[in-house]
């Protein structure tokens, strides 16, 4: 139902997840007004949730809720947990929400990126990491995770309760996101099939014509995926 409906969209959409208690749900509480049981409880999310919000630059994105992850799933919940992260594939962008004022949130994270793995996500995913909970670090150690998070790209401290740090994560997702489009013409050899077929997995082809020497086409993109063509070399 969820893939259907995510054809049906004509907006990006941003998958939540994260391990057991880690935020999500406050979280998307916070980004949309909803109200998602938001508890300490396995399971508190079992069916994905998903609401429209509208990003500081008046864009519009579908945001959805996921369960919590957890290690050693029982075996009797495996297929009822892959089933409601269909979601996860299907995302433009996927928020990794770690719970970082737990003692085991690198443990924890682990086992989510391992999660992600096996479900088929791939190491070219768009993912972003909030770390949650600042606001229950002692201000040493929240200051020390502040610069520890600006050096890395994609990764943000802040709290879903107090609302800390929201508003610069919210910019880098209206970046990431952009769909801002222009056209260019590309000229590609016979020997970059690998290119040209990540052109049109893309859908982002208007003309192609075939020259001696290999391709001429027109593509229509945004910025980001320019950027990403050009990590293809």
């Amino acid at each position: 139902m969820h893939r259907a409906a995510r054809r049906k969209v004509p907006f990006p959409v941003i998958a939540l997840v994260g391990y057991t208690n880690a935020g999500k749900s406050t979280l998307f509480n916070k980004l949309t007004g909803a109200e998602v049981l938001a508890k300490d409880m396995l399971f508190a999310t079992l069916d994905p949730t998903m609401r429209a919000v509208r990003l500081p630059t008046g864009k519009e994105v579908i945001l959805s809720d996921t369960v919590g992850f957890i290690s050693d799933l029982p075996t009797q919940l495996v297929a009822a947990f892959r089933a409601t992260l269909e979601e996860v594939l299907e995302a433009d962008l996927i928020v990794h929400v770690r719970d970082i004022a737990h003692p085991e949130t690198e443990e924890q994270a682990r086992n989510v990126r391992d999660i992600l793995a096996d479900l088929g996500v791939t190491s070219d995913a768009q993912v972003m990491e909030l770390w949650n909970k600042a606001d229950l670090l002692p201000d040493n150690q929240r200051t020390a995770l502040f610069d520890r998070a600006c050096r890395q790209e994609g990764v943000f401290l802040g709290s879903a309760i107090t609302g800390e740090g929201l508003e610069t994560f919210f910019s880098e997702i209206t970046r990431q996101l952009d769909d801002t489009r222009h056209q260019e013409d590309l000229q590609l050899k016979f020997s970059e099939g690998r290119k040209r077929a990540w052109l049109y997995q893309q859908s982002i082809v208007l003309d192609e014509r075939e020259t001696e020497t290999g391709y001429w086409l027109v593509v229509n993109w945004t910025d980001r995926q320019k950027q990403e063509f050009r990590s293809l070399d």
